[in-house]
């Protein structure tokens, strides 16, 4: 083996044992890789396609019917061939027709929505690994920093210049702190798998990191505004609509059937007798008499379907109100309360550890005071990271309520 091909293997050993790095995935990333895997999207598109096909089915014209007799009775033959067909006359395949195509507008738009509840679901299950991933970073600086409090305090007892208890009480933050990582650690763990299991089946949750942030300074539209929004795109409430079309021209088919189809039929007719035959034609023309079903069960049906999706329609519409004003409130507040104490905590919350470990330097705070403010710091930094949580969480809320996503 030559030098060169030596070294080829030697790289190619040395790649193949570096662990790759999860790609870091942006939430638009996300989206678009759940539109192309997810087997629950292509469950919603197999969905509309099937009401479609039965709502072709329903209108659909009556097939022909084709009948052939024989009778052989005292040297008698006669043979009979007869073609059958029902004309659809009273219009009411057309409006079967319009209320197909109601139907699949129906099922597309409850699909949209349903769609749209999932990327909801999804982009909340974003923020919370974003949220962990912050989470653990956080930890991981406080504990590098009281790693080196407590370096320097082994150094300084070595030396005789700080106290035994000093450095086992420093230490035993650390370890608190330590068991805070862990469980950030179960909480990374948990979000990425939640995050996995709506992709394709087998893709494996430590692959997953993803890139964003929980800040939002994208401005709100008007309350008055986004309600009328809400109403104009909600996909479950234009689903109501829809129906309301669907049970009128359900209604006025069945009241079609008032009027009947006529079935014609043509064929001819052969007759032997004693070697000698003959043959004819045969017209026949049958009128049913809508005297029992008159369709006027089917129509009651569809009329009252219409009335209680009319009542369903308007009660949506209070709710899409309501819930627009409820989460509207809501990232107001939530948005609020986190810039207000991130301005604290930037104001105060890192003066605060400095000042007290220089206190400690100077001899005049103890090592409680100083393991107490890197405690406040942490503490501090978590909080807000929960308050820009529920503020993104808010924000993804109203535009589920919106039905559209409006602040992204």
């Amino acid at each position: 083996m030559s030098p060169r091909t030596m070294v080829y293997f030697a790289l190619a050993f040395l790649l193949s044992s570096v662990p790759l790095r999860a790609q870091e995935l942006t939430e638009q990333e996300v989206l678009r890789r759940f539109a192309v895997e997810s087997p629950q999207v292509l469950s919603l598109k197999a969905r509309v396609e099937e009401v479609r096909a039965g709502a072709q089915g329903r209108s659909l014209a009556p097939n022909p019917s084709v009948n052939y007799s024989r009778e052989d009775a005292f040297g008698s033959k006669e043979d009979y061939l007869l073609i059958q067909q029902s004309l659809p006359v009273n219009g009411r395949l057309g409006f079967l027709r319009q209320a197909g195509t109601a139907a699949v507008n129906v099922q597309g738009q409850e699909a949209a929505y349903r769609l749209l509840q999932l990327r909801f679901y999804l982009r909340l299950a974003f923020y919370e690994l974003v949220l962990a991933q912050d989470r653990k970073q956080i930890i991981s600086y406080a504990i590098i920093e009281l790693q080196e409090v407590v370096r320097i305090l082994r150094e300084r007892e070595r030396e005789g210049e700080s106290a035994l208890f000093d450095r086992l009480r420093a230490e035993r933050e650390l370890a608190d702190i330590e068991s805070e990582q862990v469980a950030a650690e179960a909480s990374l763990a948990e979000a990425r798998a939640k995050l996995a299991g709506v992709f394709a089946p087998g893709t494996e949750p430590d692959s997953l990191k993803v890139k964003g942030s929980l800040q939002s300074e994208q401005p709100l539209p008007g309350l008055p505004e986004l309600v009328a929004r809400a109403l104009e795109v909600r996909a479950d409430y234009k689903a109501k609509e829809s129906q309301l079309e669907q049970f009128q021209f359900e209604r006025r088919a069945a009241e079609r059937q008032r009027i009947p189809d006529p079935l014609v039929g043509a064929g001819f007719k052969k007759v032997s007798v004693a070697g000698a035959s003959d043959t004819g034609y045969q017209l026949s023309f049958t009128l049913p008499i809508p005297l029992f079903n008159r369709g006027q069960t089917e129509a009651a049906q569809a009329r009252f379907a219409h009335e209680r999706t009319q009542a369903e329609r308007q009660s949506l519409r209070q709710h899409i109100a309501t819930d627009v004003k409820a989460a509207y409130a809501s990232v107001l507040l939530r948005r609020r309360n986190a810039n207000e104490y991130g301005r604290g905590l930037q104001e105060k919350g890192a003066e605060l550890a400095r000042i007290a470990k220089a206190a400690y330097q100077d001899g005049e705070q103890k090592i409680l005071e100083l393991l107490d403010a890197y405690r406040v710091k942490l503490q501090s930094q978590l909080r807000l990271l929960e308050f820009q949580g529920l503020a993104k969480r808010a924000e993804i809320e109203l535009d589920r309520a919106i039905g559209e996503e409006v602040t992204p």
